[in-house]
């Protein structure tokens, strides 16, 4: 609504537009979060860790801040919390291999080098 208005009257630059929207979805997300955890009213509700709502509303508010990390990132970390809780060794380890290599594309991407991120006609063949 923000937007509209301010393309109508004022001209919205396509930058401030995009800064505007990515700190609007970052303090919707941020605020489900809040919600999940305080469900109980009295301290934080560990149990809300497992559960996939979670785990979109803390992608969106760190995408929405810090576009460079991946979403599947996230998905690989509800993983990761689902076997800590049930105690899944095997499915702790995969989990955790899987998200360094996600993070290892990351930094290797953000050195400079080609990587998981770069758009395809940079890859390396």
């Amino acid at each position: 609504m923000l937007l509209a208005v301010g393309a109508l009257f004022v001209g919205f630059p396509e930058g401030a537009a995009r800064d505007t929207v990515a700190a609007l979805f970052a303090l919707i997300a941020s605020s489900g979060i809040l919600r999940n955890f305080l469900k109980e009213g009295v301290g934080f509700d560990w149990k809300q860790i497992k559960t996939a709502n979670f785990w979109n509303y803390v992608a969106t508010a760190i995408t929405a801040i810090v576009p460079q990390i991946p979403a599947e990132l996230f998905s690989r970390l509800q993983e990761l919390a689902t076997h800590l809780v049930g105690g899944n060794w095997q499915g702790i380890l995969v989990s955790v291999f899987s998200i360094a290599t996600i993070l290892y594309h990351l930094v290797k991407n953000a050195s400079g080098k080609a990587g998981v991120l770069a758009p395809q006609g940079l890859r390396p063949a």
